[in-house]
């Protein structure tokens, strides 16, 4: 697998509104012993806590809509979208020595913006293992997404 393959499974975990499914589509792109670092969060681990952690966010990011109605979203050639919500790969993807990093950014339905960059590491099959979190900051800007 490769990274651009593992993250295009990766982006729909993060519109799979139901939990079951979401560990399954993540069991596809990630380790069992998956380690999820991010500086608000801690250090998880284990899929189900990565799961946890998504759905979480799923509720946060699309507070106007029942956590239950169906949200279709659709991949495109850099990102995913549904429920008035996208995020974006915004730089290449680099890859090397078992580790690969790019930087994305999140649009949520009142026009904010989450910027952020992911290194990861990747096992023999090509799922992550490690996927570090760093937030985008003005010290370590992330390239604003295109226009649609």
């Amino acid at each position: 697998m490769t990274p651009e393959e593992c993250l295009v499974i990766y982006g729909e975990a993060w519109f799979e509104r139901d939990p079951a499914r979401r560990v399954e589509v993540l069991r596809r792109c990630c380790t069992e012993d998956i380690v999820f670092m991010d500086p608000r969060l801690g250090r998880l681990h284990g899929l189900d806590a990565v799961s946890d952690m998504i759905g979480q966010h799923i509720g946060s990011m699309s507070a106007t809509t029942p956590e239950d109605a169906p949200q279709p979203s659709s991949a495109g050639r850099r990102g995913r979208s549904g429920g008035g919500v996208s995020v974006e790969v915004v730089t290449p993807i680099e890859y090397f020595h078992g580790f690969f990093r790019y930087s994305f950014v999140w649009k949520l339905p009142d026009g904010s913006l989450g910027p952020g960059t992911d290194f990861c590491e990747v096992a023999d099959d090509g799922r992550m293992r490690l996927i570090t979190v760093w937030p985008g900051s003005d010290d370590f800007p992330v390239p604003s997404p295109r226009e649609r």
